[in-house]
């Protein structure tokens, strides 16, 4: 429980670290340890699904350097345009990275 505690604070959460919910006597220690069980999952679960995220961007970097050599082309706005908004975001703001 302490290691999900260090692990919050460290990630930046600013709700109260368990063990101060326990000493307040806001839940117990099973309560405790089931809620860092919890979020010791959860957190792995989203690192193994961001690095998996990033691995497929970089698997497919050729497709964001091609847009960036032609980011006017009809090809590039074809490709773009058939992106939903936020996807066509990320992939205009990665030309521009490159």
């Amino acid at each position: 429980m302490i290691d999900a505690d260090t692990l919050c604070l460290a990630d930046g959460d600013t709700t109260p670290p368990l063990a101060e919910l326990v000493e307040r006597g806001d839940i117990t220690w099973g309560q405790a340890q089931q809620r860092a069980e919890e979020f010791l999952a959860h957190r792995q679960n989203t690192i193994d699904r961001a690095q998996h995220a990033l691995q497929l961007i970089a698997e497919n970097w050729t497709a964001v350097q091609d847009l960036a050599a032609r980011p006017g082309s009809q090809l590039t706005r074809d490709i773009l345009g058939g992106l939903a908004p936020e996807v066509r975001f990320l992939a205009q703001r990665l030309i521009t990275l490159d």
